[in-house]
Order: structure tokens, then sequence, then C-alpha cells
């Protein structure tokens, strides 16, 4: 059980409200939303090995069994049993949320506050990044469109992860401002 400190919100909470999900998971609202959790160890069950009341904790939004047969496959993405809190298990915009040992990855130094929406906005921004570094040689150039919630995460992650330049797109002069903060090598305004 995780006493949650940091709760974001994400476009996906608009979606289940408006009932975008309704094909894939019917949700019953009312239902607590928020997948995107970070806060501190209150209550660990017995079996529970890799953390333990008082650490903090960032926690993954997808909770999955590691026993069903996708799970040992290390297909996790595919659980046969998974569960998303928010969406078909009450989430973390409530004072406590239960989660499961392999959904809670403990936290050193950052604060939960500040982490929490990276449960979801982070991994999405880092696997896109992670996918594009391959390709991204000294003397390459990515370009990154949009720097909103997820572009300005998925610019410093190319960043830090290639040695390509990285260019930096946007309409808005704040989210400009925001990829010279965020390490952008140059940003180009796009007004259609």
């Amino acid at each position: 059980m995780i006493e949650v400190e940091g709760a974001g919100w994400c476009q996906t909470d608009n979606h289940i409200v408006e009932g975008m999900w309704e094909a894939y998971a019917p949700v019953d609202l009312p239902q607590t939303l928020g997948h995107e959790n970070a806060g501190t160890v209150v209550e660990a069950g017995e079996e529970v090995t890799t953390v333990e009341e008082g650490d903090q904790v960032i926690c993954h939004p997808l909770m999955t069994c590691g026993q069903c047969r996708r799970c040992r496959l290390g297909d996790d993405m595919h659980c046969e049993n998974a569960q998303f809190p928010g969406l078909t298990t009450d989430g973390g915009f409530a004072e406590y949320l239960l989660t499961n040992e392999r959904a809670a990855i403990e936290l050193d130094t950052l604060d939960p506050v500040d982490i929490a929406p990276h449960a979801d906005a982070g991994i999405t921004a880092y696997h896109a990044a992670k996918k594009a570094v391959d390709e991204l040689v000294p003397g390459s150039y990515a370009v990154v469109i949009g720097i909103g919630g997820l572009g300005h995460i998925g610019l410093q992650a190319v960043d830090s992860m290639s040695a390509a330049r990285t260019i930096a797109v946007d309409v808005k002069d704040a989210a400009l401002d925001l990829a010279e903060e965020c390490g952008a090598d140059y940003t180009v305004s796009w007004i259609r």
C-alpha cells in the first residue's frame, strides 16, 4: 500500500472520463482515476522483498502478475492478469493506492511529487527515444516536434542517450524556451 504523495493528470484520464476506453476496458464511473503515481510504502505483504515500509517509490502504471505465460516469456505488456490503476482498479487520486511489488520502483533521491508524472509520460517519451537512438550516430540530427508534456521529456532523453544534435519544433514561444532549458541545440517556431 502506497501513501500517495504525487499523482499526475494524464490525457488518458480525460479519455476515460469521455468514455473513449469503453471498448477496451469498460469503466464503471465513478472510479478513482490516476495512473501516474508516487509516494511512500506504508504497508507491504510478507513476500515482498524489493521494497519495505518507509521506502519512497514510483508506481509503474501497468501491474503485471509475473506468473502467466506472457510474463514468464518476458512479454509483460501483454500480461493475462494485468491491472491498470484508474482504469481497471482504483487509481492514485486518493490518499492511498494498492499496487503490487512488480510495479513499485524505489526512488533514491527523487521527490515523489516531482517524479509522479514520469510514471507514464516519462516512460512513454523514453520508449520513443530508445527506439530512435540506434539511428542517431554522431553528426546526425533529431527533430522533436511538440515540446509539451511528452516532448520535453523526449528531448531530454534523446539528448542524454545519443550524440545527435537536437532540434525542437513548436508553435509556442514558451515551449521553445522550455526546449532551450532542456538542452535543445536548436529551436524552430513552426506556424502554419
